[in-house]
């Protein structure tokens, strides 16, 4: 069925979500929300402010925002546990409050709630229940099950139980979903997606030129947070004996990676990610954990080969066409894999074609569709 003949009111609530303060936070849930958006319906988000972060230099946008997007002030009382008290139950407080309070003083209209993160759905199911409408959850987290450790005892289940259906972005979490009670049809499951008009392969000699790359080295991309779980040190120490090999580090993090391998290494805008993938060779994560990697998607969406994780939520992505998965924590498989592909150019070429090629699985406005007609059908069963 055509839902772009059937307008409907979406109310999101979500605590990622980019701001001129942070550009480039939640920039995954932003382009699934702008692509409901252009498929004819009116979206409202709220995304609760922490009164308490320190301020960021603004920019000027973070995009186009088709969405009336709403900023109740709150404070994060944080996430530690005190005895058998977890001080997140004061900062869920909070935030119920918050998006209570901007319900009422705007007295938004919508026919389903759509929550990004389990957190989130909790939230909405204790602050908007009064008003009878379904709840629909994004579940993008890598666990479930060390998230109920911050709510009181069967408290996580009784909530979950209210919640009408999950959108769940890998097998993994399905499972866990179901470990919990939760019936197999009100899951769907359907990773995350990347803007194919944005992620394409660009000219590599002119990208390379562009950031002023090396021309002669073999370049490893590596994107993500520098934190001990996403491997960038394990990257660095796998091409240390390799010739002739740079790597491209995009992000930040306590776990900075520093050598003469290290060509770039930079936190960079949305937009120059895709130039940069396409300046180099190939693309390299050996995480330990994942919800749906956003970075493999955009990787292969710019025709990358990748080198990652033998973990079930990664490979739910990738196929071996394309990809060499190996133990991520083996430093020694991660360099046979790299070097595999760097020193068989027919084979790169191959990879990079069949790279590009299934990234079309992962379309955006495909899976924006899939979504809510999924919500849809899950209504009106």
């Amino acid at each position: 069925m055509n839902l772009k003949k059937y307008g409907m009111k979406i109310l999101v609530v979500s605590n990622n979500y980019p701001s001129l303060e942070n550009p480039t936070r939640g920039v995954f849930v932003y382009n699934l929300i702008q692509h409901f958006c252009r498929l004819g319906h009116e979206v409202s988000v709220i995304c609760p402010k922490n009164i308490l972060s320190e301020g960021s230099k603004k920019v000027e946008s973070y995009g186009i925002e088709s969405c009336k997007v709403y900023r109740p002030f709150i404070f994060s009382a944080s996430n530690k546990q005190i005895g058998s008290f977890n001080t997140y139950q004061v900062t869920e407080l909070v935030q119920i409050k918050g998006v209570q309070r901007t319900v009422r003083k705007h007295n938004l209209k919508f026919d389903f709630v759509y929550a990004h993160f389990m957190m989130n759905g909790i939230i909405a199911v204790n602050a908007l229940q009064k008003y009878n409408k379904p709840i629909f959850v994004a579940i993008g987290e890598s666990d479930l099950i060390g998230l109920t450790k911050m709510y009181p005892e069967d408290y996580f289940k009784e909530n979950i139980k209210k919640i009408k259906g999950f959108i769940a972005v890998s097998n993994k979490l399905k499972d866990q979903l179901i470990g919990f009670g939760i019936s197999r049809n009100k899951i769907f499951m359907k990773p995350n997606a990347v803007d194919l008009t944005k992620f394409y392969q660009r000219d590599k000699a002119e990208m390379r030129k562009k950031y002023r790359l090396p021309t002669e080295l073999k370049l490893v991309a590596f994107v993500g947070r520098f934190l001990p779980h996403k491997g960038p040190l394990r990257v660095l120490k796998a091409v240390e004996n390799l010739d002739n090999v740079g790597v491209l580090f995009m992000g930040t993090g306590p776990q900075e990676p520093i050598g003469s391998s290290v060509v770039f290494n930079e936190s960079v805008p949305s937009y120059q990610i895709p130039e940069l993938l396409s300046a180099a060779d190939i693309f390299v994560l050996p995480t330990e954990r994942e919800g749906s990697c956003n970075a493999i998607a955009e990787a292969i969406a710019c025709g990358l080969p990748v080198v990652s994780s033998k973990i079930p939520e990664v490979m739910d992505q990738c196929h071996s066409s394309f990809s060499i998965l190996v133990n991520p924590l083996d430093v020694k498989a991660i360099e046979m894999a790299i070097d595999s592909i760097l020193s068989d150019e027919e084979k790169r070429e191959e990879m990079s074609k069949n790279a590009l090629e299934y990234s079309k699985n992962f379309e955006i406005g495909e899976r924006a569709a899939s979504i809510l007609n999924f919500i849809k059908e899950t209504i009106e069963a």
